[in-house]
């Protein structure tokens, strides 16, 4: 891409990158997969707590996101998969969009998400291995310390043997156990994006998430706030944009339909969430802030006959999917900023251009046309010996 600054102010080229109709479909379509694996295994973890689906629903509706009430442990097991199902989709789903916006910025805009996704297919192991090795290596350590502790109770010896040791090693180890957990947050932030730009092995990811949170750590954090607070204004800006065009279908179609349509926008808005808090931070600029768009509350009690809670059911989801799709603008803001990123940070650290690099299938590519081109020219030798 012409004009790559390597700094700070080509992370306000997120925004723009992830306006696309690739990189929404893909965000998007991870983050309705991933939501919908967490609806239904929170659904089951009620069923297991003894709450009937109906219970759930009017409690809940297509939203339990807070406030549960699981009596088991079967239950907040099957909830905490719900979580790291959407957890891996989302990871899973960042190093597509991390992987398209890298090929557009070596200049290739017509890298489909097809490609994308098989692309996926042979390095997912490393997205979801790299977070998991991490993990893997700060449960050893605790696993070290629950030992101390057991070794600790041996009578006289347990306690002196503690003092003596605590400042090294155990002191040290406990420093680096912390560190080895901010690193793990990182690295579902980062590894998308490395992977998607340095497509190596699981035990390089890592290495690249320690060496960019200790070498590059205000880098790293500055383009993070930096893309934090363009994914706020860009979702925003993009969600006030879809409020409007709502409202103008409203208005147009509400001239003849009339009382119809509002009884059928007041019943698909009865299947969204209404939080106000959570409302109000969503339709402002930024918290505190009062610059933004109000959605209306649903109102309790609309008269439907079948038809029309049909069409209110199909309102709602469409209702949520505009939400969906507005949520994923803005993650894919994050996404497709990470892998700009990663870019920059690996030029600081290691002096190498990523977009000048060659990956795998433009090596296979090269390969596959010299190998034609060899094949047409000895073919062509033959011809003219022949004659």
């Amino acid at each position: 891409m012409p004009n790559f600054y390597f700094d700070y102010r080509d992370i306000f080229r997120a925004p723009r990158l992830a306006l696309s109709g690739k990189k929404l479909f893909i965000q998007t379509s991870g983050f309705v997969l991933g939501y919908l694996g967490y609806l239904f295994l929170t659904y089951t973890a009620y069923l297991f707590s003894e709450i009937s689906i109906s219970e759930t629903w009017d409690s809940y509706g297509l939203f339990p996101l807070y406030d549960f009430v699981f009596n088991n442990w079967i239950s907040w097991a099957i909830w905490g998969a719900g979580v790291v199902f959407m957890l891996v989709s989302w990871l899973l789903t960042n190093t597509c969009v991390a992987k398209v916006t890298y090929e557009q910025l070596k200049g290739d805009e017509f890298y489909s998400a097809k490609e994308a996704v098989r692309f996926l297919k042979k390095n997912w192991k490393t997205v979801l291995l790299s977070p998991l090795s991490i993990l893997l290596m700060f449960i050893f350590l605790l696993a070290c310390g629950l030992l101390i502790g057991l070794l600790g109770k041996i009578p006289v010896l347990g306690e002196i043997g503690f003092a003596l040791f605590f400042g090294l090693p155990i002191f040290v180890v406990a420093l680096f156990a912390v560190y080895i957990v901010f690193v793990l947050f990182n690295s579902l932030i980062l590894a998308p994006a490395i992977v998607g730009t340095l497509p190596e092995d699981s035990f390089e990811t890592i290495v690249q998430s320690f060496s960019t949170t200790w070498n590059q750590p205000w880098r790293f954090f500055l383009y993070t706030g930096i893309l934090g607070v363009l994914a706020k204004v860009g979702s925003f800006i993009f969600g006030y944009f879809c409020f409007r065009a709502i409202q103008l279908t409203i208005w147009v179609c509400g001239i003849f339909m009339s009382d119809k349509l509002y009884n059928l926008i007041e019943g698909g808005l009865a299947y969204l969430p209404y939080n106000p808090s959570v409302t109000n931070y969503m339709t402002n600029l930024f918290a505190g802030i009062s610059f933004g768009f109000q959605i209306p509350a649903p109102s309790e009690g609309v008269a439907l006959n079948w038809s029309g809670e049909i069409a209110a059911f199909i309102l709602g989801i469409t209702f949520v999917l505009i939400g969906f799709v507005i949520f994923s603008y803005a993650l894919a803001i994050i996404s497709a900023g990470q892998a700009i990123s990663f870019v920059i940070i690996y030029k600081k650290k290691e002096g190498e251009n990523l977009l000048q690099r060659k990956t795998d299938e433009e090596d296979a590519e090269f390969v596959t046309e010299t190998k034609k081109g060899k094949k047409l020219k000895l073919q062509s030798e033959l011809a003219g010996g022949s004659e």
